[in-house]
């Protein structure tokens, strides 16, 4: 996957050489900025090669020194079956490894393809066919659930090479040959990485991201957060999203921060963000729900964490995480493609995923593509203020790239608001229900079914009615130890929402389908059959109620 912006500039591997010599350029103040993820982590070597960078709970850390020399002895390795332009697809766990892993492709000049766990196989086949992906580094633990990971690379000796284990009959990265590699001095505009979107508005696609895009996110991030030497950052998300790279890892390199690695255990959280003396921590998805639905302990406060990122979070989740935990949402508004648009800094409006970034503009507009006035709910467009800010393509699917741009927009498939300069995020225009000619709010009804007793999660999405619009499904995962009943948990919807936007069916399920984020994926519910089990209210209702 070779691009002309892919050019080679000469370069050492000794990370004592001089500052100037890097490649990196110094802004209007001096300040040396790097154009790569590599030169980003050799800067930070540079600055304090001996301070931890990186640390993976209950496992390995590595100083920023020594995350750069593994990374320029993984590049050697790759070396030899991966050059400037080309694509490697990856499949490691969050940690330094794979942080070094990423650092090694990006010193090459590669471009990495991240694959999420659980990467439906014909995605993974059709995003390696249209990069030209050359070659594999795996986990054993994903080639194992994963075995069809074993055919992504096309290199005629080593298409597949494994990291931090062994499999049979499998060369491991260590094993092969390492050459002495120079850095690649990249371009801002460079491709980096194929990195896969959550598909939870449509299917899953790869969006090619340069140098910029992940860089660019890090010093909003950065900003928005005021970090510096003194934080440790705390992050539960996969590698193979943007969450853990761009607004985790690089802002703790480029602000002196160091980062823990953990998965996501809402029991141990406290006691583990505590041990670390976490400050920060990125949530999405349902952390922070997950968090306030344990009973309240005396951990709660013995922390020296005061502020989250992620979001956007309602106003009441603010709320409850500040009052309960002494922890502030810092929020944002953000995608894939774009990184981030709002954030909220040190002046925060609860709901409100915050200001506009001076990078880019951002527009609501109706359905015929016009903007509408302040504090009115539309379709959200965004614009870029200077290049190297956003993705460059769907790799491989010109008809969606066409598509989500118009006049220089592009179009984020989000519904959300402006209000005062403030920007309000209202969901997935793909996700909104219409019963009876009348919009629901989703959230809205999953907020009110998690306040039934025996309700642990729940996803609300529309399914196709009879007569017109939709019929509402409610799927919810119980409480542990408890089973909800189904016309229970309707009944208490219905004394909290108003009558069209009250679930007809009920599905009472083990677990809810989500990203690597933690983000419900309302299109696979809303895609597929009714379960066979789930409740209809219609069909339970007497002949009185049904009049």
């Amino acid at each position: 996957m070779r691009t002309s912006a892919a050019r080679r500039r000469p370069g050492g591997h000794d990370r004592r050489h001089r500052a100037d010599d890097r490649g990196a350029e110094a802004d209007a103040v001096g300040v040396i900025r790097p154009r790569s993820f590599a030169e980003a982590v050799e800067l930070r070597a540079h600055a304090g090669p001996d301070g931890e960078l990186i640390r993976l709970v209950g496992g390995s850390a590595l100083s920023a020194g020594e995350l750069l020399d593994r990374a320029i002895g993984l590049a050697g390795s790759l070396a030899s079956v991966a050059g400037t332009g080309d694509v490697v697809a990856t499949a490691v766990p969050s940690g330094p490894e794979a942080a070094a892993l990423t650092a090694a492709i990006s010193w090459l000049g590669a471009v990495e393809l991240p694959l999420p766990n659980g990467l439906d196989p014909a995605v993974a086949r059709s995003l390696a066919s249209a990069t030209c992906c050359v070659a594999a580094v795996v986990a054993p633990e994903r080639l194992g659930a994963e075995p069809h990971l074993i055919a992504l690379g096309n290199h005629p000796l080593r298409p597949v090479l494994t990291i931090e284990g062994h499999v049979a009959g499998l060369p491991h990265v260590d094993e092969v040959s390492a050459r002495p590699t120079p850095a690649h001095r990249a371009d801002l505009d460079a491709p980096a990485a194929v990195m896969v979107t959550s598909g939870t508005g449509g299917r899953p696609k790869g969006a090619l991201l340069p140098n910029g895009a992940g860089l660019g996110q890090a010093e909003r991030v950065s900003r928005a957060m005021d970090y510096d030497a003194h934080d440790v950052l705390f992050n539960v998300f996969a590698w193979q999203h943007v969450n853990a790279r761009h607004a985790a890892f690089l802002p703790a390199v480029l602000s002196g921060a160091r980062l823990v690695v953990d998965t996501f255990s809402v029991s141990r959280f406290w006691e583990t963000v505590a041990r670390e003396d976490v400050t920060a921590f990125n949530f999405m998805g349902a952390v922070c729900a997950m968090l306030l639905r344990q009973p309240a302990a005396s951990a709660d406060r013995l922390h020296s964490v005061r502020q989250a990122y992620g979001g956007p979070a309602p106003t009441w989740l603010h709320a409850q995480v500040l009052e309960r935990f002494g922890v502030e949402l810092r929020q944002a508004y953000a995608c894939t493609e774009l990184g981030d648009v709002a954030t909220t800094g040190r002046e925060v409006r609860p709901g409100s995923a915050g200001r506009i970034v001076p990078e880019y503009e951002l527009r609501v507009v109706d359905e015929h593509g016009t903007p509408v006035a302040d504090g009115t709910t539309g379709t959200v467009h965004v614009r870029p203020r200077r290049p190297d800010l956003t993705f460059t393509e769907y790799v491989g699917d010109a008809d969606a790239t066409r598509a989500a741009w118009s006049d220089g927009w592009f179009v984020t498939g989000d519904r959300g608001r402006l209000d005062d300069g403030w920007f309000h995020h209202e969901g997935r225009a793909a996700d909104v229900i219409r019963r009876r000619g009348l919009t629901i709010d989703a959230e809205r009804l999953e907020q009110v079914a998690m306040g039934h007793p025996d309700v642990e999660q729940a996803a609300a999405v529309g399914v196709p009615s009879e007569l017109t619009d939709d019929e509402v499904l409610l799927v919810v995962v119980p409480r542990p130890g408890s089973y909800p009943d189904p016309a229970d948990v309707q009944r208490h919807c219905a004394t909290h929402l108003p009558r069209h936007a009250v679930p007809r069916f009920v599905s009472v399920e083990t677990s809810l389908p989500r990203t690597g984020s933690l983000k419900i994926v309302h299109r696979a519910l809303r895609d597929r059959p009714l379960p066979p089990t789930v409740w209809d209210a219609e069909a339970s209702a007497t002949p009185q109620e049904n009049s």
